[in-house]
């Protein structure tokens, strides 16, 4: 069948990736350092790839292609999601220690000191005597 699908310039390639993270259906993966139209059969033609590329290194065009197959792109991703846990570590993401609130630094949970909660105010200060009288 003859249908609008997208062309990737591999010259024009910068291989950010941009655009496969664009691309909903992930027809486009990355090979080799350069974007790749994996599966044709998955191109919608719509083009959310298009305005992430920053190189304009995708385009249109109408050829011979497969027919955009819906069923076989919600399969794809459903087969995706049960591999992937959905609390999985972002890659390349920092991870933070734990922030320890300035009230119990240096003591353990369990000698946590005079029994007050962590939240409580310490006891407030004698005034400064002066050493005048009222």
């Amino acid at each position: 069948m003859i249908r609008k699908i997208i062309r990737i310039d591999e010259e024009k390639c910068n291989g950010c990736g941009a655009c496969a993270s664009a691309c909903h259906e992930g027809a486009i993966g990355m090979v080799n350092g350069k974007a790749k139209l994996l599966r044709e059969d998955y191109c919608d033609g719509l083009g959310d790839c298009l305005p992430a590329c920053p190189t304009d290194a995708i385009s249109f065009e109408e050829r011979e292609a497969p027919a955009y197959d819906e069923a076989a792109v919600l399969a794809a991703k459903a087969a995706k999601a049960r591999r992937i846990p959905a609390a999985a570590p972002v890659p390349g993401a920092a991870v933070l220690p734990a922030r320890i609130p300035p009230s119990r630094k240096g003591r353990s949970p369990r000698n946590s000191g005079s029994g007050r909660s962590s939240s409580a105010s310490p006891p407030p200060k004698p005034p400064i005597s002066t050493g005048q009288t009222c």
